[in-house]
């Protein structure tokens, strides 16, 4: 049986989705974990097991995935990590460029989904070096006893690096300005959009400098820059999602906002092997429908503490002057890797801090108790 890559939408339940395609709502909620099969929500993606007759070009437990609006071959090849000349020759398609949303494509066999299920409300949080429970709680908003009801027989005494754990986030969620204020370190952060530009001279000087900060990456930049993309994951950077094309997040549909955060931690997921669970909404804007909206899909928002306000391009000096004179202790610092007079400040900046005796790390490490 074939698998149907879908993404739901509004008023859609699991028996109509289940009839839509000739499945049943039992095999929908088996392959894709859900526990609650009332609860669905929009811009999620689902697996919906399909019969092959309907698709004969479709190997037993391959996968059709509907073109959605925007979508290339090269996103396609990329989010699948398969080539476009296998979509193509598989499909017979003659013009690549004339896909349309709504078209069903099969993918090869060796197509790897990107598009996990996903539960509302939960993040996967993968275990960090000196982590306990009762630090884990305090960075997500919730408590250790939350932690231990959603993980039976989890010993809080033998947590291990690497380990997976489910976190449930509290239904209204914040937004996340500053990290532990008794902690002297500070988190650099950096917004990626558009365009390379100072990419590597920053890798290099955080490099030399042994210092590990978070890229908040929108979808199209590891589109468009993969070889950088895995350049970050591999130097031991964090990396958060930006959105996928950087919209104004309260102006748009909520199912929207879902699809912008899904479709961009599934292209990250796929070119550098990391799932972000830290989200920062562009331009700074959010509301409390779309705070609530990130938190289910498994997402703390982050906000920054200090603007360096480097896309104004207002002079190395300034940028520096901005930062050291605004830190505080946990604070969480705005950049952006286009900017391009903040590689030029960056050095200062770094120096003048731990002079100060700042140490530095990611946001999940400045926002630990």
């Amino acid at each position: 049986m074939a698998q149907l890559i879908y993404t739901v939408q509004p008023g859609d339940t699991l028996s109509r989705i289940a009839r839509l395609y000739g499945s049943t709502v039992q095999a929908i909620v088996n392959i894709n974990n859900i526990t609650n099969p009332n609860l669905i929500s929009p811009g999620a993606v689902l697996l919906i097991p399909v019969q092959d007759e309907d698709d004969p070009a479709s190997p037993p437990g391959g996968l059709i995935y509907t073109v959605q609006p925007g979508d290339t071959l090269y996103i396609i090849s990329l989010l699948f990590g398969v080539s476009m000349q296998s979509i193509l020759a598989l499909n017979n398609i003659a013009n690549p460029s004339q896909i349309y949303p709504g078209l069903k494509i099969v993918l090869p066999q060796n197509a790897v989904n990107p598009f996990q299920p996903v539960e509302p409300g939960i993040i996967r949080y993968t275990v960090l070096p000196r982590d306990t429970i009762y630090r884990i709680a305090l960075r997500f908003g919730t408590t250790a006893q939350s932690i231990l009801n959603s993980n039976p027989g989890l010993d809080p005494q033998r947590l291990f690096p690497g380990q997976v754990i489910i976190i449930s986030i509290p239904a209204n969620a914040t937004a996340i300005y500053r990290g532990n204020p008794a902690k002297r370190m500070v988190a650099l952060t950096f917004d990626a959009t558009y365009g390379d530009n100072q990419t590597t001279r920053l890798l290099q000087i955080l490099r030399d400098n042994n210092i590990r900060a978070t890229f908040f990456l929108s979808g199209i930049w590891p589109l468009n820059y993969p070889t950088l993309a895995r350049n970050i994951a591999a130097a031991g950077h964090e990396i958060g999602n930006h959105s996928y094309t950087h919209p104004h997040m309260t102006q748009i549909p909520l199912t929207e906002v879902s699809n912008q955060l899904i479709r961009t931690n599934a292209l990250i997921r796929s070119v550098t092997g990391v799932s972000p669970y830290l989200f920062r909404p562009p331009f700074g804007e959010y509301n409390q429908a779309v705070l609530n909206t990130v938190a289910r899909l498994g997402f703390v928002t982050i906000m920054w503490t200090v603007d360096s306000l480097d896309w104004k391009n207002p002079g190395v000096n300034q940028i520096i002057s901005r930062v050291v004179n605004n830190i505080t202790p946990g604070a969480i610092v705005l950049m952006h890797q286009a900017a391009p007079q903040t590689p030029d400040a960056l050095p200062e900046i770094i120096s003048s801090l731990r002079q100060q005796g700042y140490s530095f790390g990611t946001v999940t490490q400045v926002l630990d108790p």
